[in-house]
């Protein structure tokens, strides 16, 4: 399935059924003052051949960040850091995040926290990395 374009902006893809992925996606709409990204379900994403480029089994592993070209997706802390660039400040905290001494894996240690959070409850996912229920 090819994959369908939504807009030049980017695409923050979050699971819909979780609570605090769904948070995290208010919250990004919120920082998200110039309107640079939409925003889509794991489910409907997947459906629209948007996650294509994603190996089937880490598509509901964590969230996904599509670019407007629709040619590049990162995945989990790579996309926050990425993420992060976009958000106005981004550009004083991300040069910050890429260059200090063990940036990367400070967001990737929080973002593995966070992550957890969508590993538990009803938000978690089987072992064919497809939703439960």
């Amino acid at each position: 399935m090819q994959a369908e374009s939504l807009s030049s902006r980017y695409i923050l893809v979050y699971d819909a059924d979780c609570g605090p992925c769904t948070r995290f996606r208010h919250a990004v709409d919120i920082f998200d003052i110039y309107q640079k990204i939409d925003f889509i379900s794991l489910t409907e994403a997947d459906r629209k051949g948007l996650l294509d480029k994603i190996p089937t089994s880490l598509r509901y592993k964590s969230f996904h960040l599509i670019f407007p070209d629709r040619e590049e997706v990162k995945s989990g802390s790579d996309a926050l850091i990425k993420l992060i660039a976009i958000l106005p400040g981004g550009r004083v905290i991300s040069p910050i995040i890429n260059y200090l001494p063990g940036g990367k894996q400070i967001v990737h240690s929080v973002y593995t926290k966070f992550s957890r959070l969508h590993d538990m409850g009803s938000c978690s996912i089987n072992n064919n990395g497809k939703k439960k229920g």
